[in-house]
């Protein structure tokens, strides 16, 4: 759109607002008459004039929506007339809803019933819903709700209001489902909470001062639990305590190195849930001195996966020049190399969520590989996500892209074979399993769906 607007002469009418825009550039952006943006203004941006406007800021919109809980936010950018002197302009606005909403009658919609008549016929169409939201709150991505609920237990200790936290739960699990009591996600996000500090903490300071640090003991315990059964047993029927491990970490280098890895592999895996936006590798410095990207710096950072799809880009030492747009969309795809065999693979890693490591990302157009420079900087990184098989599966995967998650061919290489799956990572692996009822286990072996 950008590039068709500068062909009629308007490159002077119009700035963008992406991922990539500079916050300063933004604000500047926001001036222009005509302003292009992708979805990183649905939360959190404020279309400030200078000067301010007595009416609304915008007059006229046009947005796609593959939900109504998106339609809504968006149109919500245009009419905001609160504050405003003068509140009687009316605003435009034009809706690019899935084609399936024109057969499930959207144009029986009654265009003068208001906001009370729209709202009805967008819940009349189905095309409109997210059907993994219900299944998603039911599921182990009650830690999203656990975290805060725990940190205030924390500032609220030993003063009464403390108690109004099981009451808040409670009242939040009434309203999203779920099974589980608070008792069972306080335990859970403090050996989470465990596993983060554990996985930052140097293994020299991990050794001796495990036991103090905030939510160690309960993540070492979710630790022996996975890895050594026999040792759990003892812990459950009261022969040992998690006390006693502490000269065990204090002696064993090799223990204390596996404890560490095994906190960085759990606290990976879970990340996704607490991020504001689903990303995959951390953001790369680029420059663009084309301005394909941007409108006013040519210095800013850009999702990696965006830049492997879709723009020709060097290494210029330190930076990433982005030169031309791709002229064909580029395909990605994973390797992982799993040192261990075929049978460990299967039974410690496929359809669980977890993090790998020695996983590369390959982009090839026409089934032949394009060799990068960023490939290396991006193996240093765990990916989480979650590996299922593809043939199985195959009308699942179907139905989770046109639902919007994102997903990848990964090429498995074990010890005594190699053979192709289908990985869905970061946020994406936790919502393809609870939408599609795919049998997921956790690291510790609990199940992903609590129902």
């Amino acid at each position: 759109m950008a590039d068709l607007l500068k062909a009629k002469g308007l490159q002077n009418s119009f700035g963008r607002i992406t991922g990539s825009t500079p916050p300063q550039d933004r604000k500047l952006v926001a001036q222009k008459p005509i302003i292009l943006a992708t979805s990183t203004i649905d939360v959190g941006f404020n279309f400030e004039r200078n000067p301010d406007p007595s009416r609304q800021n915008l007059d006229w919109l046009i947005f796609s929506a593959r939900d109504r809980f998106s339609f809504w936010q968006r149109i919500g950018r245009v009419g905001r007339v609160l504050g405003k002197t003068q509140t009687d302009v009316p605003s435009e606005a034009i809706a690019y809803l899935p084609a399936a909403a024109w057969e499930q009658g959207i144009n029986d919609l009654d265009c003068l019933g208001g906001r009370a008549a729209l709202t009805q016929a967008l819940e009349n169409l189905s095309c409109l819903e997210r059907p993994f939201l219900e299944i998603y709150w039911r599921s182990e991505a009650f830690l999203e709700i656990a975290r805060p609920l725990l940190e205030l237990e924390e500032m609220l200790e030993k003063l009464p209001e403390s108690r109004v936290i099981p009451e808040l739960y409670e009242t939040l699990q009434s309203i999203l489902g779920g099974k589980r009591d608070w008792g069972h996600y306080r335990y859970r996000m403090k050996a989470l909470k465990g596993a983060e500090n554990i996985a930052k903490t140097p293994l020299k300071s991990l050794k001796k001062d495990w036991k103090y640090i905030e939510g160690g003991q309960a993540f070492v315990k979710t630790f022996i639990k996975t890895n050594y059964p026999e040792e759990w047993n003892e812990l459950t029927s009261g022969k040992a305590t998690v006390e006693e491990y502490e000269q065990l970490f204090q002696e064993d280098a090799e223990a204390a190195e596996e404890l560490k890895k095994f906190a960085e592999i759990w606290c990976t895996s879970y990340a996704p849930l607490f991020q504001f936006r689903d990303t995959l590798f951390e953001n790369l410095r680029i420059f663009d001195p084309k301005g394909l990207l941007l409108d006013e710096s040519e210095e800013t950072v850009l999702d990696p996966i965006h830049l492997l799809r879709y723009y020709e880009f060097a290494d210029t030492g330190g930076f990433i020049e982005v030169l031309s747009r791709a002229e064909n969309v580029y395909e990605l795809s994973f390797h992982l190399r799993y040192f261990g065999r075929s049978e460990q693979f299967k039974n410690k890693e496929l359809n669980k969520l977890t993090a790998f490591p020695n996983c590369r990302v390959e982009r090839k157009l026409g089934g032949a590989i394009a060799p990068t420079p960023l490939l290396k900087e991006l193996e240093q990184q765990l990916l989480p996500g979650v590996i299922i098989p593809t043939a199985v599966n195959q009308g699942v995967i179907i139905q989770l892209r046109k639902q919007g998650l994102m997903s990848y061919p990964i090429s498995v290489s074990c010890n005594d074979f190699q053979k192709d799956y289908t990985f869905f990572p970061s946020l994406s692996g936790l919502l393809a399993i609870a939408m599609s009822g795919i049998k997921l286990k956790l690291l510790d072996e609990e199940d992903f769906h609590i129902l």
